[in-house]
């Protein structure tokens, strides 16, 4: 493993020396793209240095010498332009004090650690001041508490890195011990939680209730940023490992505390990442949609520090699908400019190979679980209560519904995350209505149950608000086992409205332009025939609305409606917020259309299949049992809703069940002989 890195580090080479500007202010000094002292000017110059520290140290290239000469450079442009020193960078100001900036100094800090012997002593010095000042920020400042929409639990682990990194560069510092009180202290209020506030458990020579004074973690370990639930930044264990990789670089023991709930977190981590090595973005995703670098960089750490088989092979298949995207490009890149909103993700990419590289050389490679075996593991339904969202996984897909922050439900054939979009109107759609937005939808009441302990499968109900209110939209989602994932709409208008146009029952397709793992294009087939619908093309946007009951993408998903209506493929032709998706919505209607207070104008069910059940798709039928229970039997099952606000009992091949208000059944409908 650490050759494959060490690999793509050299493959980076090109770019990185593209990039590599003199910095005539001060002999001696280079900037990497950006001459600034904001994060993407500092973040990028940082990890930049610390990807050629490691390559210039264990190389062994013939350019060896140039490739330190450069991090020297880089090292020394970095630590003279920090607020502990004299000069500014070329905004005008200096660097340091800022939100992240313990975090960039740790990634400059190492690299120069790592070069020690190869720096003057004027960069020494500089940077000796720019990692104190960071380390002793954090000398008296609590860490930061914070839970919904916004974690803090990022923050407090890079904040742990500047005074984790002081303590061993320089341990015979007078403060080097207070370092390392402070870096322990800001890890175990990472991954906090409730339940630590009562937690006798001693680690590092003090109780666990005695170090928490914050809950950055839901009591299921998972967590939210940017006001959804992020696998992005459940990975935070990444900084935590990280420090484990300093002390045992600077051979001493690893504090417990770089683990604290590291385990807990991984565990909820792992049923959320797809076969092939990135996230499933269950409450949507504002980064770019293909994160492998995060299953990548837990999984590698968690492997080596945890000694994680699981973690082991997540770090393998999200490395083989990056070592694809690096093959596009000659420079060493992952990614065209339009595939990423972060401006600096190769150079984010360069520092993970580089300390993943460090810890596979130190700790070996720890044997992984094999693929199989592994995805069997993942198998099942889950409710994630606090988080707010289920999941079902198996090997014909993923599938999952949130609540919490909106709500969306997601269906990935074969877990392919190179197939579906993780869009914010999966499945409950967009709907149009004259004088009001298409507001986020509310909840305002909801039920979810896992159908069978073993076999997996959910089904979740709920009253979703609408158009600021004036449409109410009662949603089923059900995920049968070793069957097809059910969707059951009924929409009334709680106003006088105007529709002038709804789209639900709604599948966001990627279709990108990314060979090997994207090919630019899905075959679209549908009542009306057969197309095959481009991805990236210069070509205006494409809206097909057609007359069908199914519709067929690629064979991987298969969409069945009753009754039989209109459906609508908006075909995009070019990326935007670093994705290039398209919608098909299964439920479609027009407008305008005048609706009365009180009236429901669309009831209506899908089917959908996926992998190698699309192949066995039937149409579905609707049925109603009296006003308030909407009902759909498909694939040799009977599944029934109460939208409605009373308990209704009803009596199926030979069974009686009473449906609490958005209460689900499921019957097997018994085999004619």
């Amino acid at each position: 493993m650490a050759r494959r890195y060490l690999a793509l580090l050299e493959r980076y080479l090109p770019y990185i020396r593209s990039n590599l500007r003199d910095w005539h202010q001060l002999s001696g000094s280079k900037y990497h793209k950006r001459d600034g002292s904001q994060e993407h000017d500092v973040r990028q110059n940082a990890t930049v240095a610390y990807g050629l520290a490691v390559l210039g140290r264990y190389g062994q290239r013939a350019d060896s010498e140039e490739i330190l000469r450069d991090c020297a450079a880089l090292v020394r442009y970095l630590s003279a332009t920090h607020r502990a020193n004299q000069l500014a960078t070329g905004d005008g100001k200096q660097w340091g004090d800022q939100w992240q900036s313990a975090h960039w100094t740790a990634y400059a800090g190492k690299a120069a650690w790592l070069i020690w012997d190869r720096l003057d002593e004027d960069t020494r010095q500089m940077t000796a001041r720019m990692v104190v000042h960071e380390a002793d920020r954090f000398n008296e400042r609590p860490p930061d508490d914070g839970e919904w929409s916004d974690t803090k639990a990022e923050e407090n682990a890079w904040n742990s890195e500047a005074p984790a990194l002081a303590t061993c560069m320089f341990p015979q510092h007078p403060r080097a011990a207070l370092w390392d009180e402070r870096a322990r202290l800001y890890m175990m209020n990472s991954f906090s939680v409730r339940a630590d506030h009562r937690d006798d458990t001693v680690v590092d020579g003090r109780p666990v209730k005695d170090w928490v004074s914050t809950v950055c973690l839901h009591d299921d370990f998972t967590l939210e940023n940017h006001d959804r639930v992020h696998p992005d930044y459940m990975g935070a264990g990444i900084l935590q490992l990280r420090n484990a990789l300093v002390y045992l670089s600077a051979g001493r023991d690893v504090p417990r505390s770089c683990f604290h709930h590291v385990p807990d977190v991984l565990q909820a981590f792992k049923l959320l990442v797809s076969p092939q090595g990135s996230s499933f973005y269950v409450n949507g995703q504002d980064w770019w949609p293909h994160r492998h670098d995060v299953p990548l960089a837990f999984g590698g750490f968690a492997g080596a520090f945890l000694q994680d088989a699981d973690a082991a092979r997540m770090e393998r298949d999200a490395l083989e699908s990056l070592e694809k995207l690096h093959s596009r490009f000659p420079d060493g890149r992952a990614f065209h400019r339009h595939e990423y909103n972060y401006p600096n993700v190769e150079e984010e990419l360069i520092a993970r190979y580089a300390e993943l590289y460090l810890t596979h050389r130190f700790c070996g490679d720890t044997p992984p679980t094999p693929g199989a075996e592994f995805e069997r593991s993942l198998n099942g339904a889950r409710i994630f209560e606090a988080g707010g969202f289920v999941i079902d996984r198996s090997p014909e897909r993923f599938a999952s519904f949130a609540w919490v922050n909106g709500a969306m439900g997601l269906v990935y054939p074969r877990g392919d995350t190179y197939f579906t979009s993780p869009d914010t109107s999966s499945l409950l759609g967009r709907i149009t209505v004259r004088d009001a937005k298409d507001s986020v939808p509310k909840v305002t009441t909801r039920t979810v149950r896992v159908l069978d302990n073993e076999e997996g499968g959910f089904a979740v109900a709920g009253r979703f608000l609408r158009c600021e209110g004036k449409v109410a939209q009662d949603a089923a989602m059900v995920s049968l086992p070793s069957g097809p994932v059910l969707y059951l709409e009924r929409l009334t208008a709680l106003e006088d409205v105007t529709l002038e146009e709804a789209a639900t029952g709604t599948f966001v397709i990627l279709n990108e332009d990314a060979p090997p793992l994207a090919c630019n294009r899905r075959i679209l087939t549908t009542g009306e025939g057969t197309r095959e619908v481009p991805g990236r093309a210069d070509i205006p946007d494409e809206t097909f609305v057609l007359a069908t009951p199914f519709a067929d993408v690629d064979g991987e998903l298969v969409v069945r409606t009753a009754p039989a209506g209109q459906m609508r493929y908006l075909a995009r032709h070019s990326y935007w917020a670093s994705r290039l998706d398209q919608e098909l919505a299964a439920f479609y209607t027009g407008g305008p259309v005048s609706i009365p207070a009180g009236r429901s104008f669309s009831e209506r069910a899908l089917a959908a299949f996926t992998s190698s059940d699309a192949q066995k798709a039937q149409e579905p039928t609707l049925m109603r049992f009296g006003a308030p229970v909407l009902a759909v039997e498909a694939a040799g099952r009977l599944v029934a809703v109460n939208f409605g606000n009373s308990p209704v009992k009803l009596s199926r091949f030979g069974s009686e069940q009473t449906l609490e208000p958005y209460g689900v059944s499921v019957w097997t409908i018994p085999q004619t002989p």
